[in-house]
C-alpha cells in the first residue's frame, strides 16, 4: 500500500477544519439582524421568489456543474438555475435574467452608497448561509455579490469553499486563487485554505510534487504574515508527513500545539507518532 494513502482519511478531518472556519468566520455578522436587511427587504423578495433554493438539482443542473468549464456565450441548458452555479456558471444571461440583473442593481445603488458596500452586505450573507448549511442560498447570495462586484474576494473565496464541500477541486482552487490575486497579499487565512484544497488534490495523485510544493509554499507565505496562526503549523506538519519528513512534521506541529493547545488535531498526532516517537517526549503513543 502506498505510504501516503493514511493522508485520504486524515485530510478528510483536517481539511474539514479548515474549510468550516472559513464558513465560521462571519458568524459575527448576522443577516439577520443587521439594519441592512430592512432597507433591503424589497431587493431580497424580488430574488428569493424568483430563486428559490431547490432541495435537488435537476440532472440538467449537475451536469453543467459537473462539467466544470467556463463557457462564454453560450445559454444555460434548459431547466438549468444558473443563480445555483458559482458565478453564473459562466453562461450567457437570458434577456428576462439581464433585465432582472437590472433592476437588481437599480435597487441596490437606491439602497447603498456604492455597489463595493453592497458586494460586501451580499457575500457577508454568503457567509452566514453557508454556516447553516444553505448552500445553494449561499451560492446566490455570493452570486449577486459578484455581479455587484467582480472584485469582492469573499465572493470567490465563499464559491471555493462550496466547490471544495462539492468535492471540485480544480473549480476551488480556481475561484480560491482569484480570491487571492484580488487581495492584497495579506489574507492569510486564505492562504491556508487554498493550501488546504492543494493537499486534497495531491492525495488524489500521490506522484504529483506540484499540488503539495503550492501548498507548502501558501503556509510559509501565511506564516510569515502571522506567525501566530496555528492551523498553518498543523496542515504544514501534515505537508512534511505526505514528503515523508516526520522530524519536521514534529516540528510544526508543535509550533502549533504551542500556540493553540485547544485545536489539538488527533489524527495528525496518531500519524505522526506511528512514524516516530515525540522528540520532545510529550506526547506517547
Amino acid at each position: 500500500m502506498n505510504k501516503n494513502y493514511w493522508l485520504v482519511g486524515l485530510m478528510l478531518v483536517s481539511v474539514q477544519v479548515s474549510a468550516q472556519q472559513t464558513v465560521l468566520r462571519s458568524q459575527t455578522i448576522s443577516h439577520k439582524s443587521t439594519g441592512r436587511v430592512v432597507a433591503t427587504k424589497n431587493i431580497q423578495k424580488n430574488f428569493t421568489e424568483n430563486a428559490a433554493p431547490i432541495a435537488q438539482m435537476s440532472s440538467a443542473e449537475e451536469e453543467a456543474k459537473a462539467e466544470k468549464v467556463i463557457i462564454v456565450n453560450k445559454n444555460a441548458p434548459v431547466g438549468v438555475d444558473v443563480n445555483f452555479l458559482p458565478l453564473f456558471g459562466g453562461f450567457e444571461k437570458t434577456e428576462n435574467q439581464q433585465v432582472d440583473d437590472q433592476l437588481f442593481l437599480s435597487d441596490c445603488d437606491k439602497n447603498f452608497k456604492n455597489r463595493k458596500e453592497a458586494g460586501e452586505f451580499f457575500s457577508k450573507m454568503g457567509w452566514d448561509y453557508l454556516s447553516e448549511g444553505e448552500k445553494n442560498t449561499a451560492i446566490h447570495r455570493f452570486n449577486l455579490s459578484y455581479l455587484l462586484d467582480n472584485e469582492n474576494i469573499d465572493a470567490y473565496w465563499g464559491l471555493g469553499v462550496i466547490e471544495y464541500q462539492q468535492e471540485n477541486y480544480s473549480s476551488a482552487i480556481k475561484l480560491m486563487s482569484k480570491g487571492l490575486e484580488l487581495s492584497d497579499g495579506q489574507n492569510y487565512v486564505l492562504m491556508v485554505d487554498l493550501a488546504t484544497v492543494y493537499i486534497k488534490t495531491a492525495l488524489a495523485n500521490t506522484n504529483s510534487v506540484i499540488e503539495i510544493n503550492q501548498a507548502k509554499k501558501l503556509l510559509e507565505n501565511a506564516v510569515k504574515i502571522q506567525p501566530n496562526y496555528s492551523l498553518a503549523y498543523v496542515q504544514l506538519a501534515v505537508v512534511y508527513l505526505f514528503e515523508n519528513q516526520p522530524d519536521e512534521a514534529w516540528n510544526q506541529f508543535h509550533k502549533g500545539y504551542e500556540l493553540n493547545p485547544a485545536e489539538l488535531n488527533r489524527e495528525v498526532l496518531a500519524e505522526l507518532l506511528s512514524r516516530k516517537d515525540d522528540p520532545k517526549g510529550i506526547f506517547k503513543k
